[in-house]
């Protein structure tokens, strides 16, 4: 009963401090359902940092759910471009569709109807419901679970669903009725902002006199110590095939790692091959290309799913040959200056944005429509 009494009493100074210091999120100007919808779907596997940066652009270019809707997917996918997990775009533009053209572009305010739409899952439903129309649903992120489980003292992993329902059971007795919006936020904020994975700030927590992670002198340890993910190394190359001043661009098939979208051709490097033998390579098996590899421009590193990747840019001059290739279903030459226009990969922007400058800088690059005799970098 003590105990009780003490988390209810935690939970509404989590509330009160909740008004007073919540961040300052361009998605909580206002309830938009709209707005907030695409903010969930900006915040699915990734940062608020991230989401930040793309909401504004994203609904100045589709400012209502009819606009986006009515727009292509690569129109989508270009203004999208960066934000990674492309399979977000995709799926927020078929949900607009689909609310468009069977529910008179009206988001439904349920939990139930909302996981039947594209993309949408138990947890983004609950947002939606809770954030957008005011409903009793507990949503429970990566802060919101640390947060919560640190208060019961429960030690396990987060991953597991009986972990996670069984906080959702005590959330739901704890959360007062009609203010599930403001305790999933308020969750949300103390653990992005104090009660941290690795450094929690207990002395400046309105929670720590309820907290049973606190008491233990070891909050930190719950509700378990993270394990640092293990990434296997993928070693590519991207083919920065150049004629008459313009690059070969190709885009990716559906239903793979960044489908739809335009990127220089790439292909995995095989072992004791360089990078230029690799291109050589490439192009002749993969691209039905002959080209002449002449310099490495650089070396991109990102990390997708359990792969860290080392994706490095090879300039090669064109010699013969029509492209194709298995994975993907268009190619185009576009002009160093209209690259950056294509729906792309984050990797792949950052190529971009080397070769342009290198470019600006003045450098032998800015000769590219000509393929340089002698090029910056390590020459074939």
């Amino acid at each position: 009963m003590e105990k009780d009494k003490s988390l209810r009493q935690a939970v509404q100074a989590l509330i009160f401090w909740f008004r007073k210091h919540k961040r300052d999120l361009p998605w909580r100007k206002n309830a938009d359902p709209y707005k907030i919808l695409v903010s969930e779907f900006l915040l699915q596997q990734t940062t608020v940092p991230v989401a930040v940066r793309y909401y504004e652009s994203f609904l100045t270019a589709f400012p209502t759910l009819e606009s986006l809707a009515q727009a292509s997917l690569e129109e989508v996918l270009r203004v999208w471009s960066g934000a990674g997990y492309y399979a977000r775009a995709r799926n927020l533009r078929e949900t607009a569709i689909r609310l468009v053209a069977t529910h008179g572009g009206v988001i439904p305010q349920e939990v139930s109807e909302l996981k039947k739409l594209p993309g949408i899952g138990d947890y983004t439903a609950r947002a939606i419901a809770s954030f957008a129309f005011g409903a009793d649903a507990i949503a429970l992120d990566t802060n919101g679970i640390r947060v919560l489980a640190r208060l019961l003292g429960k030690k396990g992993s987060p991953r597991r669903p009986s972990f996670r329902r069984e906080l959702y059971q005590v959330a739901e007795i704890l959360c007062p009725k009609g203010k599930a919006s403001d305790f999933n936020q308020a969750l949300m904020d103390l653990g992005s902002l104090i009660c941290t994975a690795s450094e929690p700030k207990c002395h400046q927590c309105c929670c720590s006199r309820g907290c049973f992670a606190f008491r233990s002198g070891r909050p930190q340890d719950f509700p378990s110590v993270p394990e640092k993910p293990t990434r296997q190394p993928l070693f590519e190359v991207a083919c920065l095939i150049v004629k008459d001043g313009q690059f070969l661009v190709a885009q990716r098939a559906p239903g793979r790692w960044w489908g739809h979208l335009w990127e220089f051709p790439r292909q995995e490097i095989n072992p004791n091959e360089s990078s230029l033998a690799a291109v050589r390579r490439i192009a002749k098996e993969k691209l039905g290309l002959e080209v002449h590899p002449r310099a490495i421009v650089t070396t991109v590193r990102h990390s997708v799913t359990r792969y860290r990747i080392y994706l490095t840019g090879v300039l090669a001059e064109y010699q013969s040959g029509e492209p194709r290739g298995e994975g993907y279903v268009a190619f185009q030459w576009v002009s160093l200056a209209d690259l950056n226009q294509l729906p792309s990969s984050s990797p792949q922007r950052r190529l971009v944005q080397t070769l342009l400058d290198m470019a600006r800088e003045g450098s032998q690059f800015a000769l590219i429509a000509e393929v340089l005799n002698e090029p910056r970098g390590q020459v074939a």
